[in-house]
């Protein structure tokens, strides 16, 4: 009985840990009260921004993070990230958040760095989206466009949420 209390004990531990550390995408809850529903960000707007408007592989990268380096799950063995021009005014002058634009776009990248997989997840800094997660939308995409979760994803905020003093994000000290 105990072994058996043991491993139940030990399996729920691990779903909550996996959940966390954003392998299980959650349900995207209601708009806040303060938004406008017809101003919500969708993924579909976030995809036509960075796939066509103003094509991500065309941005900065972190000053100190050049190239595809290796990464951590959910987002692969290795990843390559972008910033547009809103992230990069940043990092001479952060003031504690990102300005509202800001876009963060991680290339989840194979083992070999040549090889990209087909996933981009990506961060959007949106005025009034979220205020207890610093208004960050969260999205997961195809390199084509095409929409795996978006918005506010629990397992995003909650492992992003470590890095709360540094506006979630890991891959850059802002200072």
């Amino acid at each position: 009985m105990k072994q058996m209390l043991g491993s139940m004990v030990i399996g729920a531990a691990a779903v909550l840990l996996v959940a966390a550390c954003g392998c299980v995408m959650g349900p995207t809850p209601d708009v806040p009260d303060d938004m406008d529903p017809a101003d919500e960000p969708t993924g579909a707007r976030l995809a036509a921004i960075i796939l066509q408007e103003d094509p991500f592989q065309q941005w900065g990268e972190f000053p100190e993070r050049q190239g595809s380096l290796p990464s951590v799950l959910p987002h692969g063995p290795m990843s390559r990230v972008f910033i547009n021009g809103r992230v990069e005014s940043a990092l001479a002058d952060f003031e504690g958040r990102l300005p509202d634009g800001s876009i963060i776009v991680k290339q989840n990248v194979g083992t070999d760095p040549q090889v990209t997989e087909a996933a981009l997840t990506v961060m959007w800094k949106v005025a009034g989206f979220d205020p207890a997660n610093n208004d960050w939308f969260w999205a997961n995409m195809s390199l084509e466009g095409r929409i795996a979760s978006e918005g506010r994803i629990p397992s995003c905020a909650g492992c992003h949420g470590g890095a709360r003093r540094n506006d979630f994000v890991f891959v850059h000290t802002f200072r």
